[in-house]
């Protein structure tokens, strides 16, 4: 049996990125659990609510989320602050990530693509770049060898898939044809990030001096319509180029490009 880590910065970054995916490879079987840096506690446009209560209501809907796409609901936070994951040294999220690794022992990481361009958000780029040094090193024992005084012995990750909101170099697209409804299942398990969602597309087409009607009118509270077409629009456009009616794309790095030693036109064998 195959295990899967996957190390983002917020609750809703695994849904809206790679749900499909991740739906498809637990039905085959694969352990998948899931990391979460920060406590969310800023994902609302509305001001009355409390940050602490946002960040509880936040863990609670990835717990929930994760169930639906059949991720171990234990999901851990690693509890750092919703917008200042960039203030964090490197070296401290990169050790945090690196002793994940080796305590979960995955074959499979996902994450946020450290190269990927146009990326605004600090905490997307923070722990893309200490989740991909963690996964490079962490089969170095002399990387942080205090690990090994806990149990922690080195581990080798052999496959890492990147996501990014504007991919780059991606090689690998999955057919989520079966899988979009589960997608759009777990991210509707996010409520409170849906809501805002709606908002900010409305925000967004008010300051276009667009008249698009159904964005206009949508409900927040009443969010699936909107992010249904939303997913299903992006989805099928990026399987479009695969042949598929939906897909996800990654940019995938497989056991340090190993395939390069087999003979022309042979390649390892792909589960998804």
């Amino acid at each position: 049996m195959k295990r899967v880590l996957v190390i983002v910065a917020h609750a809703d970054d695994m849904e809206f990125m790679a749900g499909g995916t991740i739906a498809k490879m637990a039905g085959l079987g694969y352990e998948i659990r899931e990391v979460i840096a920060t406590n969310n506690e800023r994902g609302t446009l509305d001001p009355a609510w409390d940050e602490r209560f946002t960040a509880e209501t936040r863990r609670e809907e990835a717990r929930r989320g994760a169930r639906v796409l059949g991720v171990d609901p234990d999901v851990e936070f690693l509890g750092y602050e919703d917008g200042r994951l960039s203030e964090t040294p490197l070296n401290e999220l990169r050790e945090r990530c690196m002793r994940l690794i080796r305590a979960r022992r995955p074959d499979v990481l996902f994450t946020w693509d450290p190269f990927a361009p146009y990326e605004e958000h600090g905490d997307h780029r923070s722990i893309a770049l200490a989740a991909t040094e963690a996964a490079s090193f962490s089969h170095f024992p002399l990387y942080h060898p205090e690990h090994a005084e806990d149990g922690l012995d080195p581990h080798y990750v052999g496959e890492r898939y990147f996501f990014a909101k504007s991919p780059r170099d991606f090689n690998k697209t999955v057919d989520i044809g079966d899988q979009i409804e589960r997608k759009i299942d777990a991210l509707c398990e996010h409520v409170c990030q849906m809501e805002m969602t709606v908002t900010e597309a409305q925000l967004a087409v008010a300051a276009a001096g667009l008249d698009v009607p159904f964005v206009r009118d949508a409900d927040p509270g009443d969010y699936r319509p909107l992010i249904e077409a939303q997913i299903k629009a992006w989805a099928a456009s990026v399987g479009k180029r695969a042949g598929f009616a939906y897909g996800e794309e990654f940019r995938r790095q497989r056991f340090s490009g190993v395939e390069r030693w087999l003979p022309a036109g042979e390649g390892l064998p792909d589960d998804v």
